[in-house]
């Protein structure tokens, strides 16, 4: 179930990840330095998102630091003053890889807690008679 779950979770950020790649080569052409380096933040995603599937949490943790070091040198770098359309992608892969990381969690919970949502429900309704 976990694989499953985080295989469709990871999807959009494939996607917009694709069409930010194929933006590269159609509308702003990129350097060989930035494809190589894009390349290098692909493999770590994909050592990531393996990972992920494992949940072996502290190689998550390691390659989530590595890519926002690198990820970081590559915008500061390579991203200022790109066209509106390649900021816009990249909201996009940003807030796609942040839901994946958020329902990876979420499923490392639901595991714990044997699918068990009751604990968070009741845990809603006791905040909401809380703040009646």
């Amino acid at each position: 179930m976990r694989t499953v779950i985080l295989a469709l979770s990871f999807v959009p950020f494939l996607y917009y990840g694709g069409k930010d790649t194929m933006f590269h080569f159609r509308g702003r052409k990129v350097s060989a330095t930035e494809h190589l380096l894009h390349l290098v933040l692909g493999l770590v995603l994909a050592v990531m998102f393996s990972h992920a599937v494992m949940a072996h949490h502290g190689i998550v943790l390691v390659t989530m630091l590595l890519f926002v070091i690198i990820g970081g040198l590559d915008e500061y770098v390579f991203h200022r003053g790109i066209p509106a359309e390649e900021s816009d992608l990249h909201a996009k892969e940003h807030l796609a890889l942040l839901t994946f990381i958020i329902i990876s969690l979420a499923t490392d919970w639901l595991e714990k807690n044997n699918w068990n949502v009751s604990p968070v429900i009741e845990r809603i309704r006791a905040l909401a008679a809380q703040s009646v």
